[in-house]
């Protein structure tokens, strides 16, 4: 289905007056979590006025993501996704905003070249081989002697990677110290130093961590954090 109806849409959606408005493709992000190609060129950044010269500007490769040229009007954005119109020289990430959800930070060119993804599946694949699954959908395989340092690596970890070859710049673990991002739950878009984590818990309740922010601090859920540098971030957030 091409679209979905406005009423249905996720916040982080433009407002409509039509009815229907347009549904991103399945993908490498949620379809929750994710915002349209058109959208973005058409109705966030205002390249376009219709749908038709939108997907006529897209279908000629004027865009890319990750570094790589996208001809998809649907296609997902996601969190941390970096966005280029090369021609006109900008460049944005998709971050969240605190009560918005998601957004489009404007970002320099010494950031346009890596992202930052958390882990959040690790396994062994065939051949002993070792297989890091990213929040976006990548996938990191580390073969032969780069298996062990594929151990060292943890769910909720984050990995600063360089885009499209997706090579490991940097990591940063989800420990006391780390500069974390809330990307999760009522308290998404907050971010700052962590300060506390409880992993020692007893069921019913779940690991949670301690954030200072700018509204003071904050306590969340674990998985609801990503770490996104040490001591401060590797990115521009909002």
């Amino acid at each position: 289905m091409t679209h979905l109806k406005s009423l249905a849409a996720p916040r982080h959606f433009p407002k409509k007056e039509t009815v229907f408005t347009v549904s991103p493709r399945s993908g490498k992000h949620p379809k929750e979590r994710s915002i349209p190609l058109l959208i973005v060129v058409r109705d966030i950044l205002g390249y376009a006025e219709d749908r038709a010269t939108a997907q006529k500007l897209i279908k000629s490769g004027k865009f890319q993501v990750d570094g790589k040229t996208v001809r998809d009007p649907r296609f997902s954005l996601g969190l941390m996704d970096v966005f280029r119109a090369p021609e006109i020289g900008e460049s944005y990430r998709v971050v969240i905003r605190p009560l918005k959800g998601l957004s489009l930070q404007t970002v320099g060119e010494d950031e346009v070249g890596f992202k930052v993804c958390q882990v959040v599946r690790k396994n062994h694949v065939r051949a002993g081989d070792l297989a890091l699954g990213l929040h976006d959908g990548r996938t990191i395989l580390f073969k032969g002697d780069d298996v062990k340092t594929g151990r060292s690596y943890k769910i909720f970890d984050s990995v600063k990677i360089t885009v499209p070859e997706q090579e490991i710049l940097e990591s940063v673990s989800l420990e006391n110290g780390c500069y974390g991002y809330i990307v999760k739950g009522s308290r998404a878009g907050l971010h700052g130093q962590v300060i506390r984590i409880r992993r020692d818990v007893v069921f019913p309740d779940k690991p949670t961590a301690t954030i200072a922010t700018s509204q003071g601090t904050v306590t969340t859920l674990l998985r609801n954090i990503m770490p996104v540098g040490v001591g401060k971030p590797w990115i521009t957030l909002p």
